[in-house]
């Protein structure tokens, strides 16, 4: 089929995400292990894995700042 579109690729990252301003994290050994076992676990990948772990401390963080 000559000029048949091919289907776009699926993106892993919710819709609206700046996929093109990606932020480097610095980890520990340790910590690396701890984010490679939680995502193994999820069946996520790694940066997922870490926007998930970094909601969550953003949340943490503005529900203790508010109170």
């Amino acid at each position: 089929m000559q000029g048949a579109k091919k289907p776009s690729p699926n993106h892993r990252a919710p819709v609206g995400v700046l996929t093109a301003k990606p932020i480097a994290l610095r980890l520990l050994t340790e910590e690396r292990s701890a984010l490679e076992q939680a995502a193994l676990a999820e069946g996520r990948s790694l940066a997922s894995q870490a926007r998930i772990f970094f909601l969550q401390g953003l949340n943490d963080y503005q529900r203790k700042t508010s109170a």
